[in-house]
């Protein structure tokens, strides 16, 4: 007859085993309490101290993990400048942004600027193209990441956080009152701007959809 083998390891493997999973669980279940709320395939930067404020520039900030086309007014206030941009995020990393008749492409390692009525292109991202609309080509995630940083650090009071809709898609939105006013940025949830409202610059979504137009890859 068979000696039966020894339980007292296996035993020990299987609590150690029931343990872990112990453990798991309840740092998964703490994390749900203290409302913590990872995205996946993003590394917000570090807080500013108000929850107002960070749960609009994480989305900013988040923007690249999204594949979207956005539509927008923009009014640069400093001459009074009406323009139209869109915004194309497509998938591996793939942007088009046309801002008027000046599309900046970022294609699998290609960059390109391009001028869409003399239709000729340079090998770079020019920004100079357009910076007379103080605009750039990051100006719907990046570059507002950037100024509510900035302004998180001059709010001279609490700021204020909102829900909208804008553009038929449902945005939260923080205003942060610094010297000689109030700035409003508004954000989707796949990151990209809704609308930034600025002593400089009024920028407005009109149009959004999850699909990437890759017309907007034409040059």
């Amino acid at each position: 007859m068979a000696t039966p083998p020894p339980k007292g390891p296996r035993h020990v493997r299987d609590f150690a085993r029931s343990a872990f999973v112990a453990l798991a669980l309840a740092a998964t279940i703490t994390g749900c309490f203290t409302g913590e709320r990872p995205r996946f395939g993003c590394a917000p930067g570090e807080s500013t101290g108000r929850i107002e404020i960070d749960e609009v520039l994480n989305r900013f900030e988040c923007v690249a993990t999204s594949t979207f086309t956005a539509d927008y007014t923009v009014l640069t206030r400093l001459g009074d400048i009406d323009s139209a941009a869109t915004v194309v995020q497509a998938s591996s990393g793939r942007r088009s942004i046309t801002i008027n008749n000046v599309r900046f492409i970022y294609d699998n390692g290609r960059t390109l600027t391009c001028d869409l009525v003399s239709e000729t292109c340079e090998a770079v991202i020019n920004e100079a193209r357009t910076s007379d609309l103080l605009l750039t080509s990051e100006f719907y995630a990046q570059s507002m990441a950037s100024r509510l940083r900035v302004d998180a650090e001059r709010r001279i009071g609490d700021p204020v956080a909102s829900n909208v809709v804008l553009g038929g898609q449902p945005a939260l939105c923080v205003a942060v009152p610094v010297t000689g006013g109030t700035k409003t940025y508004c954000a989707l949830e796949s990151g990209a701007l809704a609308r930034f409202d600025g002593s400089d610059l009024l920028v407005e979504l009109t149009s959004y959809s999850s699909t990437p137009d890759e017309a907007a890859f034409g040059t």
